[in-house]
């Protein structure tokens, strides 16, 4: 008896260890930010910027290092990783629901050590005595999907996985058009900074001559001050956007997913090409087919009618069949003799009859999630035809500000010539030559303002159109 008790033991225990389903290959993919990675200097220059195997709507702007900054941004970035978690976390929801169209089969047993005492409940021939009673069996179990109630709830999964998709490729377009919009910025801010700079050093030649004109006694004292303020001014510019430099280079560093006080990123200054956008005549219709955002708020949709179907089929009874193949005993000596064994085969129905309104309550809130899932993907079509238009105004008025502007410009640098050749002929005097000049780098700085609002316009524009144009 005791041999066998030890055999059965171990029997059941690899029973137990080799029958087990598999869960070695399941782990997590997300990690936790190493101190270690923080330290890492990085540094990105246009000279190290290779072309990338990420092909997008930012290649339209043929920048190597806009490229090689995207790549980065939407392989690091954490809002990418969190976007990519939803949709593992989604397939496999749709995986344990698809478990449900199938049978469960599993084996169960015990093994226990009884003793009945002579003075108990139990009466004889089976009080004072030990007995070693078990069982091993195998159960199976399956549910009749009459109503479609466990195949509508693997569509409203799949949708779900699908929309997880759908929002992972909206978290992609967020995140590049970040990324060129604060890359765009920064290229402006370098140039400005420089503009800022020769501005300066105009206002301090400016000071030095009127300064000396003023101590012969040539000037008074009055334009001296007011050149003073306006080297005050220069200086204060010059800070500022030596400020926004540095800010547009911290959140540019935190949309690649890399520590600001680590990461250095050295760009070229603001080269203005005019970007044109094809707008397709069915507006709508391309909207529908490359927004990633409305395509997750359908399938949204879809799976909120999937769950109404749901809520509908608890309506009807539950058909399970259930199997019991197994050996049960009081002495395990004759565990597996033909008289012990145990069969069952079980059909069980669970109709409804009365529940208090419980199912009808649980209709009407499905009812109402597709309702509202509707609203929100109608709101997110309208949303997207308003972010459209609005950026095709911006576009219009900022191209009409820059023509406007450019003539402008152009105006001044011709005087800015005049002003050179009648210095150099002695006909003006120097000072004219630099106030000219400090016009000219003032018109320099507002062109520059207008180009980069007309190429940020156009990432806004590109991003509402779902990266992509006619």
């Amino acid at each position: 008896m005791k041999k066998l008790w030890v055999k059965l033991n171990l029997l059941l225990c690899s029973i137990g260890i080799t029958g087990c389903a598999y869960y070695g290959d399941i782990h997590n993919n997300s990690h936790e930010i190493d101190t270690q990675t923080l330290t890492t200097y990085h540094h990105y220059t246009p000279q190290n910027s290779t072309p990338t195997n990420i092909s997008g709507w930012w290649n339209k702007f043929n920048d190597p290092e806009l490229n090689q900054l995207v790549a980065v941004a939407i392989q690091d970035s954490p809002s990418m990783q969190v976007a990519e978690s939803r949709v593992r976390e989604a397939t496999h929801m749709a995986e344990q629901a698809s478990a449900a169209l199938w049978p469960s089969v599993n084996l169960s047993g015990y093994i226990e050590k009884l003793y009945f005492p002579e003075t108990g409940l139990i009466p004889p021939p089976f009080n004072g005595k030990i007995f070693h009673p078990g069982d091993l069996g195998l159960n199976f179990n399956y549910e009749f999907d009459f109503w479609g109630k466990n195949r509508q709830s693997l569509k409203a999964k799949i949708n779900e996985m699908r929309a997880s998709q759908a929002e992972l490729a909206e978290s992609q377009l967020i995140l590049s058009a970040s990324v060129a919009h604060v890359y765009f910025q920064l290229c402006h801010d370098v140039s400005q900074v420089a503009i800022a700079k020769e501005k300066l050093a105009v206002n301090q030649k400016l000071f030095q001559i009127t300064y000396n004109r003023m101590h012969h006694g040539i000037e008074s004292e009055i334009p001296v001050k007011t050149i003073l303020v306006n080297l005050g001014q220069a200086k204060e510019v010059l800070a500022r956007y030596r400020q926004d430099e540095a800010l547009s280079r911290n959140q540019l560093a935190v949309l690649l997913g890399k520590n600001p006080f680590t990461t250095a990123i050295t760009t070229k200054h603001f080269v203005f090409h005019h970007y044109a956008v094809s707008i397709p005549a069915s507006l709508p219709a391309n909207l529908l087919a490359n927004r990633p955002d409305i395509l997750a708020a359908k399938l949204r949709t879809e799976a909120a009618a999937n769950k109404v179907n749901v809520a509908k089929a608890y309506f009807f009874p539950d058909i399970n069949l259930s199997a019991l193949y197994s050996y049960q005993s009081i002495e395990l000596n004759n565990l597996f003799t033909a008289q012990n064994r145990n069969n069952a085969i079980t059909g069980a129905i669970d109709l409804p009859i009365f529940d208090a309104g419980a199912r009808r309550a649980g209709l009407r809130v499905q009812y109402a999630e597709f309702d509202l899932a509707v609203d929100q993907y109608n709101q997110t079509i309208l949303t997207a035809l308003r972010q459209v238009a609005d950026q095709l105004a911006n576009l219009r008025a900022i191209s009409a500000q820059l023509n406007a502007q450019t003539i402008s410009y152009n105006a001044i640098q011709h005087n800015d010539k005049l002003y050179k050749a009648r210095y150099k002929h002695g006909i003006a005097d120097y000072v004219q030559v630099l106030e000219n000049k400090n016009l000219l780098l003032q018109q320099k700085a507002e062109q520059l303002d207008l180009q980069t609002q007309h190429v940020q316009t156009v990432v806004a524009l590109l991003k509402a159109l779902g990266g992509k144009d006619a």
